[in-house]
């Protein structure tokens, strides 16, 4: 993302892209991160159109602008790439390994538990929801405007606190409020290579920056 916008070059929203669309896909096996990526750059697009279009300097057609088009469409592209990005990590990012390394870094656990517990509320209320609608479903019940809030939106919540509360009460049991550094049985796999590469990634990205900055 800071390579994104640092440099700000559209060949360079339209590689990280690229490159990060098909990451997402090979991840989830699915289209689904290509698919969320347009549906979500679609609007944007559009609403750029309205506010750059028409207020360019070279008169295309009517009041739409060549250079507001181009400005629009850049603006459009870079966004485009850094959901792409965002979803592309969250689809090769196992959350549990996540907050396990957190767990154990320099971080604390406190701050670990809280990432994790805020990534998992998302998939969690969207299971919560599916498994509500099917309960209705088989007991003949039809959700609509009108009822769903007492028959789907209630027992959703409902159950999130109560998984929260069950939550809190595990981790007081475990210790969760006790000083010291935590350890984990089964540690994250943590190559010579991730390691080289958490080190030069920052690196070449800020080289870059610099380097567009001064060009």
């Amino acid at each position: 993302m800071v390579l994104i916008i640092g440099v700000n070059q559209p060949w360079l929203s339209a590689t990280v892209l690229t490159v990060s669309l098909a990451v997402g896909v090979w991840g989830t096996r699915s289209l689904t991160p290509a698919l969320a990526t347009l549906a979500l750059a679609i609007p944007t697009g559009l609403s750029m159109l309205l506010i750059h279009a028409p207020h360019g300097t070279q008169t295309l057609f009517g009041p739409v602008t060549a250079d507001g088009l181009d400005i629009a469409g850049e603006l459009t592209l870079r966004f485009a790439a850094l959901i792409a990005v965002l979803l592309a990590a969250m689809a090769n990012i196992r959350i549990d390994e996540l907050v396990k390394t957190l767990q154990t870094s320099r971080v604390g656990h406190r701050l670990a538990y809280i990432l994790g517990a805020a990534l998992q509320l998302l998939p969690q209320g969207r299971r919560t929801v599916q498994t509500v609608r099917d309960a209705h479903r088989l007991a003949g019940t039809r959700l609509r405007p009108l009822n769903s809030v007492p028959r789907l939106t209630v027992p959703v919540m409902t159950h999130l606190l109560t998984l929260g509360a069950r939550r809190g009460v595990a981790l007081e049991t475990a210790g969760f409020d006790l000083p010291g550094r935590r350890t984990v049985l089964i540690p994250v796999p943590d190559t010579r290579a991730e390691q080289v590469a958490r080190i030069i990634v920052p690196i070449l990205v800020v080289a870059a920056v610099v380097i567009a900055w001064l060009s």
